[in-house]
């Protein structure tokens, strides 16, 4: 199985449903994006939220549309697809993949995923301007490379977009990686997970982890009384 078709399947089964618009030709680095956009949403829902997926339109699908190239989340040129995630007794938030944010200098930097509360994605929507770094849940950033590794370069400008964007957290995950770059952001106290592919079990758990202590953190300053 190639690895496009391994993501693929991978996604398939933290959906449990919902079909997708990548193939076995997408490239793998768009199919990852989309893994880890999975990822994410199926943590929600192991920690008990309701997860169901709408269009810019706010349409219900079960066919999820995924951005293959950077852009608005407000943008209405295709009917791409986002996560609402619902737990009890707290505001909804929403998942992108590939939408612009509006970093604290005022400059766009692009997420690869976004976690981030529903009215904050509605207030974009509605007068069509990029979310705020500083109201967002959690900036994945995602590095996908089948001939080359992730280097110092990569975690140099993950330390920028994070000293900018400014979101509650931030996590940087790439399918390979080096002990340069561990370093680099372990110094800096930067969430980074290497090799999170599905068959490593322990590095997909670790990112789980770190998904989850965003959820934990939201719900700790939204929703006291809830415990996860």
């Amino acid at each position: 199985m190639t690895a496009v078709n391994t993501l693929l399947h991978e996604i398939q089964t933290l959906l449990a449903g919902p079909g997708v618009s990548y193939t076995s030709a997408s490239k793998p680095w768009d199919v990852y994006e989309g893994y880890l956009f999975s990822l994410a949403t199926s943590t929600a829902s192991s920690l008990g939220a309701s997860v169901h997926y709408r269009d810019v339109d706010g349409n219900i699908v079960n066919r999820l549309v995924f951005r293959t190239s950077p852009g608005q989340l407000y943008s209405s040129t295709h009917t791409y697809t986002h996560a609402v995630v619902e737990f009890d007794r707290a505001p909804a938030l929403e998942v992108h993949l590939g939408v612009q944010v509006q970093g604290n200098s005022g400059v766009l930097h692009e997420c690869d995923v976004l976690i981030l509360p529903a009215d904050e994605a509605e207030l974009s929507r509605q007068i069509r301007m990029a979310p705020r770094g500083n109201k967002c849940l959690l900036a994945i950033e995602c590095k996908y490379y089948t001939a080359s590794r992730v280097g110092i370069g990569h975690a140099r400008n993950f330390e920028g977009l994070h000293s900018d964007l400014r979101t509650a957290r931030n996590l940087f995950v790439s399918n390979t990686g080096t002990s340069s770059v561990v370093k680099y952001l372990s110094a800096r106290k930067r969430g980074y997970e290497r090799e999170v592919v599905p068959a490593n079990v322990n590095t997909v758990g670790y990112t789980r982890g770190q998904i989850r202590e965003a959820f934990k953190i939201y719900l700790g300053k939204t929703a006291p009384s809830t415990v996860i």
